[in-house]
């Protein structure tokens, strides 16, 4: 299962099109959203130590205040989850068997 070797080719850039204005949107917008995704996670994660502290054998809890749009509602859920790794390992027959293959377009920074 190797993925195909796909050639790749430098995308000209015209000053003053659409591109270029995307470009230049993404350039300023991407590292203030990434900031602010590392502070909201900071701040979700302080909020669930705060709530299950309080209320440390509490499965549901919900909490308002005057500066949210509406209340939240800390929830414990379990989960399970398929180890695809050592399903691969140990029997690649049924991995192979059972895979969907997928695909997306995928935009991120060259290192350099």
């Amino acid at each position: 299962m190797t993925a195909p070797t796909w050639p790749t080719v430098q995308a000209e850039v015209t000053p003053g099109s659409r591109l270029d204005d995307l470009l230049a949107a993404y350039a300023e917008l991407k590292p203030a959203a990434e900031e602010m995704a590392a502070r909201l996670k900071t701040v979700t994660d302080a909020i669930k130590a705060e709530l299950t502290t309080a209320m440390p054998d509490v499965r549901r809890i919900d909490v308002a205040h005057e500066a949210l749009a509406q209340p939240l509602r800390l929830s414990y859920v379990e989960s399970w989850r398929l180890d695809t790794k050592a399903l691969k390992a140990e029997k690649p027959e049924v991995y192979v068997r059972y895979a969907v293959k997928g695909n997306k377009w995928e935009l991120r920074g060259i290192p350099g």
